[in-house]
């Protein structure tokens, strides 16, 4: 989720003497959509990921071991208990976060509504669609009302649940320990401190102080103005490449920028390239290399566009 040298790096005193001398940081990305459209991200979301381990020893409850499965009706279940404690986090259907006294997200502002309006006009949502493979979005949501959601809610995300037999077939035994891998986005103005301290004292006060919280990487939000010379020459870079980029009010997703745009340096970050990729941490994550569709740019000419952002930088 982030290297833990990324901020034990930037902040020696050297590194910070050579940082405060930038007009930015930028990270080489893929920002073209298989129809060519560029958005420019002003910011992205924070994450927290961690894991809850639910296991007999620690909850006095249940084996200490794993035992058969018979043995059910008379022992009570840590993979249940964790099920149970997963349950209190978010609604019935699991897209809105129910954690007593978790921060409060800033509302997206009349300016980023318009950002999203126009994307969602310009944007293709069948491509989009096509591209996560998915057929509705939360709550039948219309595609405008879905990027709002998309930009302006935090998430608390399942990313995988390991308990007990997992092979081939059945293997009849209660486990002794459950865990579940998580990820929660944060937007601006939520802090990743304020957000785990938030969910730890949730579980104690529903009568799940037991499980065992253990972060494993996290970073707050960053967000960077459109005016800065850093993202308008994003903007002229892809105009050259004859691309009428749009502005976009945060990536989805999360990088540890706020080293960068948080104090001291407060600089702006984002991201910049043209050429096409898709599949993120999945098994089949791609990136083109030789392009046969007109509209976007293959290897050679995202690394020309990385020459002419320099450039335009340089002015």
């Amino acid at each position: 989720i982030g290297s833990p040298h990324i901020p034990q790096l930037v902040r020696r005193p050297e590194v910070l003497d050579a940082l405060k001398k930038c007009g930015g940081v930028f990270m080489p990305s893929a920002t073209q959509d298989l129809d060519g459209i560029v958005t420019v991200n002003l910011g992205s979301k924070g994450v927290i990921e961690l894991e809850l381990v639910s296991s007999g020893e620690k909850w006095g409850r249940g084996p200490a071991k794993d035992i058969h499965s018979s043995l059910k009706a008379m022992v009570d279940s840590p993979a249940w208990h964790l099920v149970k404690a997963l349950n209190t986090l978010v609604s019935e259907d699991g897209n809105v976060i129910m954690i007593d006294n978790y921060p409060k997200p800033l509302p997206l502002t009349d300016e980023q509504k318009a950002m999203i309006e126009k994307v969602s006009k310009t944007r293709s949502e069948a491509l989009a669609k096509k591209q996560f493979s998915v057929q509705h979005w939360i709550n039948d949501l219309p595609w405008e009302q879905a990027n709002e959601r998309l930009e302006s809610q935090p998430t608390v995300n399942i990313e995988g649940l390991v308990g007990g037999y997992t092979g081939p077939g059945g293997k009849t035994i209660l486990p002794h320990r459950a865990v579940a891998k998580i990820d929660m986005r944060l937007v601006p103005d939520m802090k990743a401190a304020d957000a785990l301290a938030a969910l730890k004292a949730h579980l104690a006060k529903r009568g799940f102080g037991d499980i065992e919280v253990n972060m494993t990487g996290g970073y707050d939000p960053t967000a960077t103005s459109k005016d800065s010379p850093l993202i308008q020459a994003q903007l002229a870079t892809y105009k050259k490449f004859g691309i009428d980029a749009l502005l976009w009010p945060r990536n989805a997703g999360s990088y540890p920028g706020y080293v960068f745009t948080g104090e001291p340096l407060k600089l702006a970050a984002g991201h910049f390239g043209l050429g096409h990729g898709s599949g993120a941490h999945a098994p089949d994550e791609y990136y083109i290399i030789e392009s046969t569709n007109p509209k976007i740019q293959d290897f050679d000419g995202a690394t020309m566009s990385f020459v002419e952002y320099l450039y335009e930088l340089a002015k």
